[in-house]
């Protein structure tokens, strides 16, 4: 019996006829995940989804008589490599053998001419593809491919019964030590394991696991009880009996987009998986126009610290279902997706298989139960191992690269994300019986398109407004939140052109504000990193901390302080100080700046796209890229308003054209507002020409002017409201004839969400404590605010020009103003109908394509 936090508890068996091996067998329960692939093996016995292929790049010369022996001592080591899986009374249970043969292969390719690596990977997919005999240990083989003269491809492909991604990495790490310490005549130094697979299929039955296990369960069936399973729409039908055939897309992101998407994440609070999750979920909803959308994903289930170094299967899939609403800025589809997975991974020690079966879901046997599409991002050992024993001393050999072979996939769309020095890649396998090579590559340029779109220059958090829209603090497209550039502060000092000098006190800093939790908060934290000189600045996942051990400290801070916190909240906090800033009641305001084309040497005029209650800079990608690179394009958003009993439109325009003199003192400005925000555009472009600054466009698109029917006679309100609504009608029947008849249920879903009542009901609720806060009610806040300012406004005339902008969703007819109400007010106005259906129909690419047009025929003149 071993020691630990879990028991060995198996029963000995002689070893079963046919095998060859010594020494003493045993057999022992399967596991959860073990269960499951034996199941699928007997319903596609040899199908290559079920397998782990590796391969792993090594620089050296590789002896290969050291290497079978560094493997024979892996499997010595690790009980799954020695385990064969075989049913006993229609349920599977491990066999464990004490010795087996290595399966091992050497093929020499150095003398081939030609593309010896294309070879190497025709190979490898041909080793990933090749079947195993659950029955037959061991689940793994070997093949050794000689590129060249120190150079290398490892082929080690393992069923997944036995061995996961995770388990590829451990085993990379060890082997490369195991082998070192051999060829230098060594007896290598690796810690005998504590716990082996075995130890973990028992744990997952003990009285507290399973209990757990049911209440997690419980809570997938309330979440998921309401599912229409999601899909991509596919190229081709899918017809019964068709055989499943997969093929693979790769896109390589550059190393530095990846390591913005990093930073990004890291400043968000969040992790690059959350983000990449954010952005696919904003891609499948704009691919399909669905808003509730659940895809799948895995986690390692190695929540124990002691099952870190053990090879087996421990992967768990979890379902992460979110609602995608046209109107939330991508900060918030960002925290939304984040509560979304924390919430998930909180509740995994549910069975996927058994969540499947308490859902019922209808399984027509043509498409996986519950999700379809699945995203997962490829672990990666921490270091780059090499077989080196001490500082200076040379490696004989060098694991250079980690990678993995297509096999196929449960899912229709399977995207990888897979981290890498030189950048990162988006590897997609996908069912090619479905989807067109040119759908999933598709898929993947715009992935990176709206990666780029996200983590564009991002500035920091500035000073907060003050009650009479004073000063706005703000820096140029390249600073970031840690930096302390001397431009930053030079844009940060003409932020406030208007304000009053600064008293020379600064203002309490977060820590002070937070006093009393600072030095128990702090000193949890230098000695659960190990760290105790760490700042209250530095962010916890920079310094090496993790998820696991983040829950470990929100563990003892609750212990140490009574107080309550959430863990979603120490991933958005990430330093000691915003941490204490955030438990102190204290809320981040500011300015949000982001910008889409970057100005060249020979750029134009910029644009600056005003969203304040909708809209993120995903959504103007696509007029910014149809403008050109030669048109600087940003967004802008303000945080922080005075008191909403004491705002009005003009005063928030002026908190704005603030925020603009600070991002873009001198120069000609062109502004562009979406909707409510237009609104808001235009009445920033008549103070900025009203103080004598030029506005060469301003550009108002599907927005009203809010008083436009209201200032009508009686009589010609009738007619007004009467084409207006036959408008609207027709748009309505065009949506049903191009998306079919559940576009109707999605609008009415939206109408019923977005209605007054019903989030009156929901606010009255949460003030009781019945209904937990929603990501959208923030939005739905601002969208209000905004709402009622506008309503209130008695626009002014504006002399510069105006482009109204009207998507194939706003009516017209002979009643209705073609400039939308704005002709009284815009003495030089144009008007363009563009294509594109849906409230943000004129943002399609078509839409795009004909503003930019008009937008350059307006500047012509």
């Amino acid at each position: 019996m071993r020691t630990g936090g879990m028991r060995h508890f198996t029963q000995e068996s002689p070893a079963m006829t046919g095998e060859v091996h010594g020494g003493d067998a045993f057999t022992a329960r399967c596991s959860h995940s073990q269960t499951r692939f034996w199941l699928l093996d007997q319903l596609r016995p040899g199908d290559p989804s079920l397998h782990v292929a590796a391969r792993w790049r090594i620089a050296g010369r590789l002896d290969a008589e050291i290497l079978t022996r560094a493997f024979r001592l892996l499997l010595d080591r690790h009980e799954a490599l020695r385990t064969s899986i075989v049913g006993e009374g229609g349920r599977p249970v491990q066999r464990i053998a004490g010795t087996v043969p290595l399966a091992f292969s050497e093929i020499d390719l150095s003398g081939l001419p030609g593309d010896r690596l294309g070879e190497a990977r025709a190979i490898a997919e041909s080793e990933a593809g090749k079947p195993f005999d659950l029955a037959r240990a061991p689940l793994v083989r070997v093949t050794l491919l000689r590129l060249g003269r120190g150079d290398s491809l490892l082929l080690v492909t393992a069923h997944h019964s036995i061995c996961d991604g995770w388990s590829m990495v451990v085993l990379a790490r060890e082997f490369v030590a195991i082998y070192g310490a051999l060829i230098r005549g060594q007896v290598p130094a690796l810690a005998p394991a504590a716990l082996h697979y075995a130890d973990f299929a028992e744990w997952e039955i003990s009285p507290a696991l399973a209990e757990a296990a049911e209440r997690d369960l419980a809570f997938w069936a309330r979440s998921l009880r309401d599912l229409i399973p999601f899909e991509l729409p596919p190229d081709h039908p899918r017809r019964p009996g068709r055989e499943r055939r997969f093929a693979a897309e790769t896109r390589p992101l550059s190393a530095d987009l990846g390591a913005r998407m990093e930073a990004y994440a890291r400043a968000q609070g969040a992790t690059p998986f959350v983000l990449a999750c954010t952005i696919l979920f904003g891609l499948l909803s704009a691919r399909t126009g669905r808003g509730d959308i659940a895809i799948g994903t895995q986690v390692l289930g190695r929540d124990e610290i002691e099952l870190e170094g053990v090879v087996g299967t421990f992967v768990n899939t979890l379902v992460l279902r979110t609602r995608v609403e046209a109107e939330q800025s991508f900060a918030e589809r960002l925290a939304a997706t984040r509560r979304t997975i924390l919430d998930a991974c909180d509740h995994a020690l549910a069975p996927f298989d058994r969540v499947v079966q308490a859902l019922a879901p209808c399984r027509d046997g043509l498409r996986p139960p519950l999700v379809s599409v699945n995203v997962r991002m490829r672990p990666t050992p921490q270091a780059t191992p090499s077989g080196g024993s001490s500082v200076g001393e040379p490696a004989p050999i060098r694991l250079v690269d980690l990678d993995y072979a297509p096999t196929g996939s449960f899912f229709d769309l399977d995207l990888e994300l897979a981290p890498g020095e030189a950048g990162w890649r988006l590897i997609c396998e996908y069912d090619a019986g479905l989807y067109a090579a040119e759908t999933v590559a598709g898929l993947l340029a715009d992935f990176e398109q709206a990666a780029r779109a996200a983590v564009g220059a991002r500035l920091p958090d500035p000073a907060p407004l003050g009650r009479g829209g004073g000063g706005v603090a703000t820096e140029l497209e390249q600073a970031s939140r840690e930096a302390g550039e001397p431009e930053a502060e030079e844009a940060a000092a003409r932020a406030t052109p208007d304000a009053a000098p600064a008293p020379e006190t600064a203002p309490p800093s977060e820590s002070e504000a937070a006093g009393d939790l600072l030095p128990t908060i702090r000193t949890i934290w230098q000695e659960m990193l190990g760290r105790p000189d760490l700042s209250d600045d530095e962010d916890f996942f920079a310094v090496g901390g993790h998820s696991l051990l983040a829950a470990r400290v929100v563990a003892r801070i609750e212990a140490a302080t009574g107080r309550t916190v959430p863990l979603w909240s120490f991933f958005e906090a990430g330093t000691v100080a915003r941490l204490c800033a955030f438990l102190g009641g204290e809320a981040a305001a500011g300015v949000r700046h982001r910008a889409l084309q970057e100005p060249t040497a020979q750029a134009r005029p910029g644009f600056t796209a005003i969203h304040h209650a909708a809209a993120d800079q995903e959504l103007y990608r696509p007029l910014s890229e149809a403008l050109g690179a030669d048109h600087p394009f940003a967004t802008l958003q303000l945080e922080s308003r005075v008191p909403p009993h004491e705002e009005t439109l003009e005063r928030l325009a002026g908190a704005y054209r603030e925020a603009i003199d600070a991002a873009q003192p001198q120069g000609p400005l062109r502004l562009v507002g979406f909707c409510r925000s237009g609104v808001l555009a235009f009445e920033i472009a008549r103070q900025f020409a009203q103080g004598g600054r030029d506005v060469a466009l301003v550009v108002l698109i599907d927005c009203w002017e809010p008083g436009y029917i209201r200032r009508l006679k009686p009589l010609a309100r009738m007619r007004v409201m009467a084409a207006y609504r036959r408008g609207r009608l027709a748009a309505l029947i065009r949506h049903v004839r191009r998306d079919g008849i559940g576009y109707l249920g999605s609008r009415a879903h939206l109408w019923f969400r977005s209605h007054r009542a019903w989030r009156g009901l929901r606010h009255a609720l949460n003030r009781v404590g019945l209904a937990a806060p929603s990501p959208e009610d923030a939005f739905w806040q601002v969208t209000d605010e905004l709402d009622a300012l506008a309503l209130a406004y008695e626009p002014r005339p504006h002399p510069g020009p105006v482009l109204i902008v009207r998507s194939e969703s706003v009516p017209v007819g002979p009643a209705l103003d073609p400039m939308l109400g704005w002709r009284a007010y815009a003495e030089n106005c144009e008007s363009v109908s563009v294509p594109g259906f849906g409230h943000e129909g004129a943002f399609s690419p078509a839409g795009c394509r004909v503003m930019a047009a008009k937008i350059s025929l307006m500047a012509c003149r």
